[in-house]
């Protein structure tokens, strides 16, 4: 059964541009709570509606060895690629001790100026 790692180190999150099919790739480097993790990967959350805020949630888990292995932090890593979504503006990856944001897209408040003058 999969579980959530135990903590999230460091995320990358980044747009491989392709003009018919640009794809979104994240990238994340966590710590398991024993030695011995096996299919670690960064599960996407499903939504019916797309998120308010416009970050796309992930959850960083793996299975956990069925023999007792030794309690220490190891490191671990997973990746995940997909279609880019129209209203993402980052993403969020969840552990048991912490959850951590990356934008993908910088919101310019010029923009949002000049789009409420006009």
């Amino acid at each position: 059964m999969s579980e959530l790692v135990r903590e999230i180190v460091e995320i990358a999150a980044f747009v491989v541009d392709d003009e018919e099919n640009p794809q979104l790739t994240v990238e994340a480097e966590g710590l398991a709570a024993t030695a011995g993790w096996t299919n670690v990967r960064l599960e996407a959350h499903i939504y019916i509606d797309p998120p308010e805020d416009g970050f796309q949630d992930f959850d960083l888990v793996g299975d956990r060895p069925a023999e007792a292995a030794a309690d220490a932090l190891t490191p671990v890593e997973a990746a995940w690629e997909g279609p880019l979504e129209d209203w993402l503006i980052g993403v969020r990856i969840h552990a048991i001790d912490n959850m951590v944001e990356e934008e993908v897209f910088e919101l310019d408040d010029q923009d949002d100026a000049d789009s409420e003058a006009a």
